[in-house]
């Protein structure tokens, strides 16, 4: 008989992470809390790695008057960082638990909540937001997965099309060395939907091209293990 389920069941890795997350971590606030970039090379604390966040990828690109699109939102750490930016904040995430445990913490000021299948933004409204952020997320998904993404983005956007885009990079010092943390427990075609994916900054770099995307900056080194762009959409 046909499985009929997915490969990488990421809807049902991050239900359960959600689940597990109190358990896993009886003395943290939020889910999200736990990752404070060291293991990116990033950051030692989580005020550091949120004050990098801000400050390199927010602030600068965000402003008052921008409707921003979270995709990926987690626990809702960036989306806490976001808000204090935007006019208002789009929170769009594969599991219904993580945007739970997202409207617990940032409540409906200002926020709107959007369920993904993994595979459409057709929840989304075209033109309808003036950003695009995308932090900690794609450093799960897999290639086809991101270029997938990266096909329905531009038609969401509107004024300054501005996306900042985040994922891993398997042939850094880093990435590598997670690759080989994690290869042995992902095989015969299957993996685990938390695990990281095989990406490069080559492979995001010809996704962008290809689809149109303006690069405005292409950062290795505020994480070194990943790779972070801002970018310009194509029109439609």
């Amino acid at each position: 008989m046909a499985n009929d389920k997915p490969t990488i069941d990421y809807e049902g890795a991050w239900d359960g992470y959600a689940g597990d997350w109190q358990q896993l971590y009886p003395n943290l606030n939020h889910i999200g809390d736990e990752w404070i970039g060291m293991g990116a090379g990033a950051a030692s604390s989580l005020e550091e790695y949120n004050t990098l966040i801000e400050t390199q990828f927010i602030a600068p690109y965000i402003d008052g008057n921008d409707q921003v699109l979270e995709i990926g939102v987690g626990g809702g750490k960036t989306s806490s960082l976001l808000l204090q930016h935007c006019k208002e904040l789009v929170c769009a995430d594969i599991s219904a638990q993580m945007l739970a445990q997202t409207r617990d913490r940032l409540r409906d000021d200002r926020v709107h909540y959007v369920k993904l299948d993994g595979l459409t933004l057709s929840n989304i409204p075209p033109a309808s937001v003036d950003v695009c952020f995308c932090y900690d997320t794609m450093v799960h998904l897999e290639p086809r997965d991101i270029f997938n993404y990266l096909t329905q983005i531009p038609q969401l956007l509107r004024g300054k099309r501005l996306c900042i885009f985040h994922h891993g990079n398997t042939l850094s010092e880093l990435g590598w060395q997670k690759f080989l943390s994690e290869w042995q427990d992902n095989l015969m075609g299957r993996r685990h939907g938390c695990a990281f994916s095989v990406m490069t900054d080559g492979i995001m770099e010809k996704f962008l091209s290809h689809l149109g995307y303006k690069v405005i900056l292409k950062d290795t080194t505020s994480v070194p293990r990943d790779c972070v762009w801002v970018c310009e959409a194509p029109g439609n």
